[in-house]
């Protein structure tokens, strides 16, 4: 496997992490929690969830980093890297409340940049990565 197909895998990696949290954080949303619910492993799903997607920004980072970026498309790729950054801020900002209600995460879900950041993983998956 080269190494563009590498990293595009790892890309892809991310991805499947990031859309399967998104997936989560939308029916958290849904549930019109007040308080969150900590299960028996000390930790909450929300807070899993979060922290998947967030790792999963920090090695979608990376596989940047590594060259895999936007060579026909520079403004496109600043303006994914900055969403990337926004998003991982505002997963810092939640993973730091005492609870996490299901307005919080239905604000997130609201926000441009997250927005932004998914139509952009979408769009990187089918038009910017080498074909699966």
């Amino acid at each position: 496997m080269t190494d563009r197909m590498t990293q595009a895998a790892a890309m892809r990696d991310a991805f499947d992490r990031i859309e399967e949290s998104y997936e989560f954080m939308l029916a958290y949303a849904a549930q019109g929690r007040k308080h969150e619910m900590v299960e028996g492993s000390g930790e909450s799903q929300i807070r899993r969830y979060l922290k998947r997607f967030s790792a999963a920004l920090d090695d979608l980072e990376k596989a940047l980093d590594q060259g895999l970026g936007f060579p026909d498309g520079a403004a496109f790729g600043e303006r994914f890297r900055t969403d990337l950054s926004v998003v991982r801020s505002v997963l810092a900002i939640l993973l730091a409340q005492p609870s996490i209600t299901s307005d919080m995460i239905d604000n997130t879900n609201g926000l441009i940049a997250m927005r932004s950041l998914l139509t952009g993983v979408f769009f990187t998956d089918q038009a910017v990565l080498p074909s699966r």
